[in-house]
């Protein structure tokens, strides 16, 4: 670790990665950006007078707060709402809204799904995204990218999270600029297909182009997993499919990723090494590679993913040219830096994470494993090394991937010994198809060949995805327990490369911190009393915890309600037994807390005690201001089984009569601690 440890550039990146987390949790700085700007240029003349002075601690502290400073003056120029022209600064109603689309996304039942940026409100220039929704019908249109949209409708607010650890869609956008959603019908919008003279209008067209060929020649779910690995749209990919790839641990090849863009410039490298014999023939052999890798980045979109794994070996590529002896950490660290200076919300991405994590883990822990064994022969000697950097990549991302995905493919090195081989040949030989259907010069033959090469791809990870056995699930980890097994991972790689007292105390230290903060983290848990109304649609779910037993009362049978995302997510993550309860009654005594259930009959008792909680569910009819005036309840809830109109309407009345009122749509689960 010293090689990291000893650059500059790793001290900064830590002190900008602890600025951004500290804005984004904390928003640290919610001021005006000319005083950040100040206080910056204050901090900066400090550090400057500190170095010519030799003031060593005060220039490593006052050099440390302006790392930090400068992360949270990224994260704070990056925030589109800090703009002065961002919609969101606007009276937004009855306005005349104009959108270009800039992303086609993946449509569901009942809608085409878009990301359009913001262009005018009534008639003045604006700037942000918004999530698009076009209602499907048969004379809908499908809109492509660059389309103009004008429409009077309404943004209206994207849902967070309804339930305990439930996947919160609302902060996955907000992370990429996005705030609001629109729904439109056909015939509230009018919508025109314009041309510009810009290169990603003409790269769309040409890539669409291609699509449209490809589509006309393969089957559709050879046609989905070519458009994935070649052109970087997923959108096709059957759920099937995917499903098949995550159980089977490689659903990264679905993805433009660093495993592709890795491989493309190992091609790359190949084709182009005749030119180093020629005078600057390294220089030009660089600069070439770097630019077909970004012409390649534009051409398939310069998604997130993609852009982050054509900086990161552009980076390495320049580095190992520039200075043969300087660590490929050294690029990987510069690259990452770069990276959150441009666009710090990449730090919350799942995908950047996994990444860099991938990479670096290879980078450290793979010559290692690879010294352990020496096969003799050719073949045992690749099958090893792609072993070694199968495990070093998944030793690297397994905490995380239990912390997002709560799974671990056991059979992942079985996917990749099969996937990775075939992955080079898969990119060159497409590459070669796109270029020869582009010219209508393609034979019949070779569409077959490739077709066969994807299809058995695609049985070999389906057969693997098969062994559920092997497909360990539900395994939930908290942030916290992420940390430890990174310095558990850290200190025993510490311990393998120099074996002393210090590195053996190491070691013990963090097992036994982590053992001690599981017993403290499994005794808070435990002492944990909760009421919970989950939010659930068409359903009533109600649970009731006492220590490390959740008893959950609901409409539905046992079996289909254990199932449920919202009761295994929160049970797993808080480590609960879970029991279906029958005995559903309409009056609960929770701690002296009585709870009333009103159901669609609309019945309750007149002479029910007063300051009590009421449930509402399965949109009772019922006088509601007579219920108050009766019951005088302490809070009224309205679980997720209720109509929108109900719910409305009983929010206006608890408002007048200056009652509390509860709505899981509207607010997400309600939970009473007593």
């Amino acid at each position: 670790m010293k090689n990291e440890i000893w650059y500059i550039p790793f001290h900064i990146l830590l002190c900008v990665v602890l600025g951004i987390y500290l804005q984004e949790t904390f928003t640290i700085w919610n001021l005006n950006f000319t005083i950040l700007q100040v206080v910056l240029a204050i901090s900066l003349t400090i550090l400057f007078f500190a170095h010519r002075l030799k003031k060593r601690l005060l220039f490593i502290f006052t050099g440390s707060f302006t790392y930090i400073l400068i992360g949270i003056t990224t994260y704070y120029i990056s925030n589109p709402l800090n703009s002065k022209n961002h919609y969101t600064h606007l009276n937004l109603q009855n306005s005349l809204i104009k959108l270009e689309v800039k992303e086609v996304l993946k449509e569901n039942d009942y809608n085409y799904r878009y990301i359009a940026r913001v262009l005018q409100i009534n008639e003045r220039s604006v700037s942000g995204k918004v999530i698009l929704n076009i209602a499907k019908n048969k004379n809908s249109t499908v809109l492509k990218y660059g389309s103009i949209l004008i429409t009077k409708s309404s943004f209206k607010d994207i849902s967070p999270a309804k339930n305990p650890y439930d996947f919160d869609y609302k902060r996955y956008l907000k992370h990429k600029g996005i705030y609001h959603q629109l729904h439109l019908k056909e015939w509230e919008f009018t919508s025109t297909n314009y041309e510009t003279n810009n290169p990603f209008s003409f790269l769309y067209n040409i890539k669409t182009n291609i699509q449209e060929n490809l589509k006309s020649k393969f089957s559709p779910d050879v046609y989905s997993i070519i458009n994935s690995l070649l052109l970087g749209e997923r959108k096709n990919v059957s759920k099937e499919l995917l499903n098949n790839y995550a159980n089977a641990g490689a659903i990264h090849i679905l993805a433009i990723s660093g495993l592709h863009i890795g491989i493309l410039v190992l091609l790359l490298n190949y084709i182009f090494s005749p030119i180093i014999l020629f005078k600057h023939g390294k220089t030009i052999r660089l600069i070439v590679m770097v630019l077909i890798l970004w012409i390649f980045a534009v051409f398939t979109g310069l998604s997130a993913s993609v852009a982050r794994a054509v900086t990161m070996f552009s980076f390495m590529i320049v580095g190992s040219s520039i200075k043969q002896k300087q660590p490929v950490e050294h690029s990987l660290i510069s690259s990452m830096l770069i990276l959150l200076l441009i666009h710090p919300q990449f730090l919350f991405d799942v995908g950047f994470q996994l990444s860099y994590l991938a990479v670096f883990s290879i980078v450290k822990f793979q010559p290692k494993l690879l010294g352990i064994y020496k096969p003799k022969h050719y073949l045992t000697k690749k099958i090893w090394e792609l072993t070694t950097v199968s495990f070093a990549a998944q030793l690297g991302v397994l905490p995380l991937s239990f912390y997002y995905f709560h799974q671990f493919p056991g059979l992942f090195l079985i996917s990749n010994l099969i996937i990775i081989p075939f992955l080079g040949i898969i990119l060159l030989s497409g590459i070669i198809i796109i270029i020869l259907s582009e010219l209508f010069i393609l034979p019949q033959i070779v569409i077959i060949f490739y077709e066969k090469i994807i299809q058995f791809m695609n049985i070999s990870i389906q057969w693997v995805a098969s062994k559920e056995s092997f497909i360990f699930k539900n395994i939930y980890i908290s942030s916290f327990e992420v940390i430890f097994w990174y310095l558990l991972i850290i200190s025993c790689y510490q311990l393998i490369l120099h074996r002393t007292t210090k590195t053996i105390m190491t070691v013990l230290l963090v097992i036994i911190t982590f053992q001690s903060f599981t017993i403290f983290n499994d005794w808070q848990l435990n002492q944990k009393r909760e009421f919970i109304v989950f939010h659930n649609y068409k359903n009533s779910v109600i649970g009731i915890r006492d220590s490390d037993l959740l008893d959950i009362y609901s409409d539905k049978d046992e079996e289909t309600m254990l199932m449920e995302n919202l009761i295994r997510n929160y049970s797993a993550n808080e480590r609960l037994t879970v029991k279906k309860d029958t005995l559903n009654n309409r009056i609960m005594n929770i701690d002296n807390e009585l709870i009333l259930k009103i159901d669609s009959l609309g019945i309750y008792p007149k002479n029910f005690n007063k300051n009590s909680i009421i449930v509402l569910k399965h949109s009772p009819k019922l006088n509601l201001q007579r219920l108050i005036q009766t019951l005088n309840p302490k809070i009224i809830i309205a679980d997720g089984s209720n109509y929108n109109s109900y719910i409305s309407r009983w929010k206006e009345t608890c408002n007048e009569l200056k009652t509390p009122f509860h709505s899981t749509k509207q607010n997400g689960a309600y939970i009473l601690n007593y």
